[in-house]
């Protein structure tokens, strides 16, 4: 099979060759290309600044949203217990007691970095006084009147009414926005 189609090709190829030999058309005429007109930049200026203003808008939302977000450990703990004030009324006297002394055990960690959540009431109160910090040795008193109310209606069943659960809320409330006492910083002469 290959024998023939090599064969029909020796066959064929002069009748190429003279077939090129007897044309006798002439060249081809040159064909002019345009040439290109310089395009504006200002398309492409365009969508750059646009992208540019894209890009700084997305940035400034995510900053805003961000900034949203980052709350004082006061403001956070103020938001908790009006939370806990409005929508605390369905929970148990000792759940109610719980949140609440959980509000301020996390607040006290997050201003003061105490790892108040993970103890007791006595160990708390018992690192408490040996803290160094003045601004919360200054609030010991009413926060120790405060978590063994909680203490009390947590373990010893003791029953919140309405008043007795908004003076709970009213003394964490006033133990959080308690001002800061100044640390009286020795200077060496």
């Amino acid at each position: 099979m290959r024998r023939y189609a090599f064969l029909t090709f020796l066959l064929t190829s002069p009748a190429w060759a003279q077939q090129a030999e007897e044309d006798i058309r002439g060249a081809k005429p040159l064909i002019e290309v345009a040439t290109p007109q310089p395009k504006s930049a200002w398309p492409m200026m365009a969508l750059i600044a646009f992208v540019a203003l894209l890009v700084i808008a997305g940035i400034w939302w995510w900053l805003k949203r961000r900034l949203r977000h980052l709350q004082t450990a006061e403001e956070k703990a103020r938001q908790e217990l009006g939370d806990l004030k409005q929508n605390g009324g369905g929970l148990s006297p000792g759940d109610f007691a719980l949140a609440a002394s959980q509000v301020v055990r996390v607040f006290v960690e997050r201003k003061f970095g105490l790892a108040a959540p993970k103890r007791t009431t006595e160990e708390f109160l018992t690192e408490l006084a040996t803290a160094k910090n003045e601004s919360l040795v200054s609030r010991m008193e009413p926060l120790r009147g405060f978590l063994r109310s909680c203490d009390m209606a947590k373990f010893a069943g003791t029953k919140l009414e309405s008043e007795e659960r908004d003076h709970l809320i009213s003394l964490a409330t006033a133990f959080v926005d308690a001002p800061d006492v100044p640390e009286n910083k020795e200077v060496t002469p």
